[in-house]
Formats: C-alpha cells, sequence, structure tokens
C-alpha cells in the first residue's frame, strides 16, 4: 500500500476516535443546566455537524476502484437536451456542441415550452423535436416522454446552457462494457467564472461553491458506487432507467432520486472527473437562490418520501451516502445556530454550554484541530473562508425549503434563470443580513459596557472573537449580494 494511502487512513482514524471523545465529553459534561434548553440545542446541533463530518472522512478512506473501460463495443446513443423557456441562441450553441460530438449518435431537442421558435431551431440545426401538450413532471417527464419516442442504448443528457466536448461519448462510452453500469457522469465545469459563485484568487485558481463537492465528494462516493446522476453531463443505460419505471416525477431533484433507485436495483455508477461539458453558473444572487432552493426542496422531499435509509437493495455505505448527501441541506440549515448563538450570549444572556472557561477553550481546540485535519485528509481542496461565506448565504435559503419536508407533494419545478435581469434577491440576502446585523449589535454591546465585560473573564474574550469572525464572515457574504448593485451604481455614476 502506498506511503500517502497509509497516512492519509491513519489521519481519518484519529478524526475519527476524536470527534467520538469529543461527542462523548459534550453529552457528559459541557450541559449548561440552567439554560437547557439552548444547551441541548447547541449540543444537537453539535452532534449532527459531527457525523457528518465523520462520515465525509471516512468515505474519503481511499479504495481502489477503478471502473474498466473498453471502447470496442458500439452503442446506439440518443442525446437529449431538455428545454422550457432558455432562449434560442443558448440552445443554437448547446445543439451545435451536441452535434460535433464524435461518436455517431442522434439529437433531440425537448421542448416543454412548446414553442415555435423551438420547433425552427431544431429544423434549423437538423436535430430531432419533441414537445408535450402538457408538462406534467417537469424536466422528468419531458425525459421520460422522450424516452417512449427514442430506442437509443444509452442516452446522454445535456441541460440547456451546458455545452459538451467533441470527444465526450468517446471518453464516456466506453465505461458501458461493464453490462450492470448505469450512469457515466462527468462533473459540472463553468464557462462563466465570474458568476455569483465563483470568486477569483488569480487567473489561474478561481473558487467555486461547488468545487468540494465536484472534485472531492463525487470522487470519493464512486470508490464505494455510490456517486449519482447530477441532472446533466450524464449519459444513462436506458435498460437501467427502466427498471426503476422510467425517472421519478414525484421529486424536483429527480437525478439523485434515480439514482439511488437504480443502485437499489443492483447497477453500477461510475464517476469520471474530466472537464467534457461546460455550462452557465447561476449569474447573480437571484439566479443562486432559484437553484439552491430547488436543490434544497428535492432533498427534503427524498428525506422524507424516500429516505435512504430504509431504501431496499442498498448497500449499507449507499444508505448512509445517500442519506448524507439529501440531509446536508438539512445541515448547512441549522449551522445558524453557530452563526447567532455568540450573539445571543452579549444580547440575551444565552449560554449554550456550562460557563466554564476551559470547557469554551477545549471546544475551541477541538474545531481547531479538526479544520487541520481535515486540510490534511483533502489536500487544501477546501477553502475555510469561503466555505463558511457561502454556508451562510445557504444557511436561510435551505431552511425556507424545510416545509418541503412536511408537505412533499406538489412542489413546483423552478427552472434556474439565465441571464437573468433581476440580480438581488430579497430573501437571498435576509440571512447573511440578519447574521451580520446581529453579530454587530454583540459587539456594540460588549464595547459599550466594556468596564463590566471585561471583569467576565476569558469566556468574554472567546465569544467575542466569534462574533467578530462571524460578523467579517457574514459581512463579506452581504458583500458578495450587494456587490453587482456596487457596481451597477458605479457605472451609472461614471
Amino acid at each position: 500500500m502506498h506511503h500517502k494511502k497509509i497516512a492519509q487512513r491513519i489521519v481519518i482514524v484519529i478524526y475519527v476516535l476524536l470527534s467520538l471523545l469529543y461527542l462523548t465529553w459534550r453529552v457528559s459534561f459541557t450541559l449548561n443546566p440552567n439554560q437547557i434548553f439552548a444547551s441541548v440545542l447547541f449540543l444537537v446541533v453539535d452532534m449532527v455537524m459531527c457525523f457528518s463530518a465523520i462520515l465525509f472522512v471516512v468515505s474519503l478512506w481511499r479504495r481502489d476502484r477503478s471502473a474498466s473501460f473498453n471502447d470496442s463495443k458500439q452503442f446506439s446513443i440518443d442525446v437529449f437536451v431538455p428545454t422550457y423557456n432558455e432562449d434560442c441562441e443558448m440552445l443554437e450553441a448547446t445543439l451545435r456542441h451536441c452535434l460535433d460530438m464524435d461518436n455517431p449518435h442522434k439529437t433531440f431537442l425537448l421542448d416543454d415550452g412548446n414553442r415555435a421558435e423551438m420547433k425552427s431551431l431544431a429544423e434549423k440545426m437538423g436535430v430531432g423535436y419533441m414537445a408535450r401538450e402538457k408538462n406534467t413532471g417537469a424536466k422528468a417527464g419531458n425525459l421520460n416522454h422522450a424516452m417512449t419516442c427514442t430506442q437509443g442504448e444509452l442516452i446522454a443528457v445535456f441541460d440547456a446552457a451546458f455545452r459538451p466536448e467533441k470527444e465526450f461519448l468517446s471518453r464516456l462510452t466506453g465505461y458501458f462494457h461493464e453490462d450492470k453500469v448505469a450512469v457515466v457522469q462527468t462533473p459540472q465545469f463553468y464557462y462563466n467564472t465570474n458568476s455569483f459563485q465563483h470568486r477569483h484568487f488569480s487567473d489561474n485558481e478561481i473558487y467555486s461553491d461547488q468545487n468540494t463537492f465536484m472534485h472531492l465528494v463525487l470522487p470519493a462516493r464512486n470508490n464505494w458506487n455510490a456517486a449519482y446522476w447530477i441532472g446533466t453531463n450524464a449519459i444513462l443505460r436506458r435498460e437501467a432507467v427502466e427498471t426503476i419505471g422510467g425517472i421519478p416525477t414525484d421529486c424536483v431533484t429527480e437525478d439523485i432520486l434515480t439514482s439511488m433507485l437504480i443502485h437499489g436495483k443492483g447497477w453500477k455508477t461510475v464517476y469520471v472527473d474530466e472537464s467534457l461539458a461546460y455550462g452557465l453558473a447561476p449569474a447573480n444572487l437571484h439566479e443562486y437562490f432559484v437553484q439552491r432552493l430547488r436543490w434544497a426542496k428535492g432533498a427534503f422531499q427524498i428525506l422524507r418520501s424516500h429516505n435512504p435509509l430504509f431504501q431496499k437493495g442498498l448497500s449499507l455505505m449507499q444508505r448512509l451516502f445517500y442519506f448524507s448527501s439529501v440531509s446536508h441541506f438539512f445541515e448547512v440549515g441549522i449551522k445558524i445556530v453557530y452563526y447567532l448563538f455568540p450573539a445571543f450570549f452579549f444580547l440575551f444572556g444565552i449560554v449554550p454550554v456550562y460557563p466554564y472557561p476551559p470547557i469554551i477553550i477545549c471546544m475551541l481546540l477541538y474545531f481547531g484541530l479538526t479544520r487541520l485535519i481535515l486540510e490534511l485528509i483533502t489536500r487544501g481542496r477546501t477553502n475555510l473562508i469561503l466555505d463558511e461565506v457561502y454556508s451562510i448565504i445557504k444557511s436561510f435559503i435551505y431552511l425556507m425549503a424545510l416545509p418541503a419536508f412536511i408537505f412533499s407533494k406538489n412542489i413546483r419545478f423552478r427552472v434556474t434563470p439565465k441571464d437573468s435581469r433581476k440580480t438581488m434577491s430579497l430573501r437571498g440576502i435576509i440571512g447573511p443580513a440578519i447574521i451580520f446585523g446581529f453579530n454587530l449589535a454583540a459587539v456594540v454591546v460588549f464595547l459599550f459596557n466594556f468596564p463590566m465585560m471585561s471583569k467576565l473573564g476569558v469566556l468574554v474574550w472567546i465569544v467575542l472573537g466569534w462574533c467578530l469572525f462571524t460578523g467579517g464572515i457574514a459581512f463579506t457574504s452581504c458583500y458578495y449580494c450587494f456587490k453587482p448593485l456596487i457596481i451597477k451604481s458605479n457605472e451609472s455614476r461614471a
């Protein structure tokens, strides 16, 4: 076994043991009996986040699962480009890239908007055109309808904004020589790296809030046969989809649910971490909000109606990883406790742990050590500051999706807007603004009561530091949300 792999496994074991020890200590010694509700709430959030992190690092336990590739067998391939309200110029570019792919295939434009201009575009491009009188089932229903009208053994799916590279099919179809492979998925790369989810460090180093998921989480899940279809940039085996009765239409994130049901039937998936298609990321907060809210609602629908922990046919690790994927949105939502409780200490006197300074110091040491260990395990592929900036932005978005857990049915599928003129979203900014406001107020209260506060010992200074850090992160989140308005204002003055 390679020395790096051994070292990584040792670090993973240390992390798991350290986290279990921390949780045991938290339950046994840190509850504040005088404020039991706040204390238990804080403990529950801590436990959820710890177990999530444990599952994440366990998924990185390196296993040798390299999918075999053999391109000697030829398949009939249908390429589906579903659309609802995207413009002609965007779709023309996507269809042109689809037509240019190297392997023999048939390309179809699936128009759920039933628009005359889309039909004309299909005729102009020489691709098949399909439309429905009623767009029931949204994207899933659109794809299912197209499947009834075609016969290709493999189906490549591209969202309207994603443009495949010429070698997309030739690089991926060879994995289907293994009869049980149902899905071959590639990551989502973007050509508009000035989008809301991107931040530039330099010309060669660009942060995206999906980097960890695309290039760390999914490759790790692939080693456990638990990677899944993410809606676009993928090839599906028709037979596998037919064994589950088609793509499920009772969830607005039909991709992950399809994958889970397919895995339950014993099929395999392959994730290939290569840049083989480029798309359009949400350009602004409004588009970002619509997309992330839909993802969260779909995850809560799955948790309610198709809980992975009880899904038939899945292995233990598949159950845990699918559960981790859909519960992730709940975890990010409840992280708001970490962002607000320090401020509540100064504003309302809430102390969610036993007010003994060594307890706070031990908690900080654990957080610091775990962050260091995660950096070692992930080899620096995460970014502490920007990950938290986007976590604050998403926390309220995901909380707004929680009603989907209670009212699972009849949730409308909202297509992510493309090039929307509406750059801002009041519902999108409310979370960062509230978190920043509370932490700013806490700092102000501290300064106005400095003589008294300074006598309370090290606990006050630790919580103040926490408020300053969270407030700074929340301020950055607010700045990113308002930045387009600031730029527009400066341009109008010029």
